[in-house]
């Protein structure tokens, strides 16, 4: 009889600092979702987490990125998990200053290096600062900064968009309101794909921004027939 042996990836052995910061993230923005994706019951999942959805595609780009530009894995995956750990949804109030206060005050307690502790905290202060701000030298905060904006392009980011109005019930959509809210977010994006600090990242860009400049205008075509 022919033996089976169970292959575990190493991309799924996971230190616990890590899984405790994704069990955090998940039930932070998770209870913050079910107020405006309520699920059929109060005990359900929320139909739809934004924020959570946006955090592990951060960590996807990051990843990709990680292996292309170099940098270090647990500062990145840390800093991902944590950036956003203080606007659960769409609102945080200094969510950026917060989440490097708790890194200095918390994230060494869940086992992670110490030694590496400040260069996470300097990449979660200041991954909301404006372009070109983050200096050549802090490799991971540039890789975390490029890998939340790409986010922001895309056919996704008109997806959630989308996903999102439940949120600002106070806005009436429609058809005519979505034309305008793509074209409006498809000028943004073409300001940003220039700001990206690696080459990867640009390019990356460009190819959603391409995605994203097509699904806004087959919208104002059907939109305007």
């Amino acid at each position: 009889m022919a033996s089976h042996t169970t292959v575990i990836r190493c991309e799924d052995i996971m230190p616990e600092w890590l899984t405790q910061l994704r069990t955090d993230l998940i039930e932070i923005s998770s209870r913050e979702a079910k107020k405006f994706w309520p699920g059929p019951s109060a005990d359900s999942e929320p139909y739809f987490n934004y924020r959570l959805e946006h955090v592990q595609q951060v960590e996807r780009d990051a990843k990709r990125l990680l292996s292309i530009v170099g940098g270090d894995e647990d500062i990145v995956l840390a800093s991902v998990w944590i950036h956003d750990r203080f606007r659960p949804q769409f609102e945080g109030d200094r969510h950026a200053a917060r989440a490097a206060e708790w890194v200095s005050q918390h994230l060494a307690e869940l086992g992670f290096p110490t030694a590496k502790v400040s260069t996470v905290e300097y990449a979660v202060a200041n991954h909301s600062n404006a372009p070109n701000t983050i200096p050549e030298e802090a490799l991971e905060a540039r890789l975390l900064w490029d890998a939340d904006k790409l986010t922001k392009l895309g056919a996704l980011w008109v997806v959630a968009l989308l996903c999102g109005c439940p949120a600002f019930p106070q806005t009436h959509i429609g058809y005519e309101w979505i034309k305008q809210q793509v074209r409006k977010d498809l000028e943004d994006a073409e300001t940003l794909v220039g700001q990206f600090y690696f080459e990867q990242t640009q390019e990356w860009g460009r190819l959603r921004f391409k995605a994203q400049k097509a699904f806004c205008e087959a919208i104002e075509q059907e939109v305007s027939q």
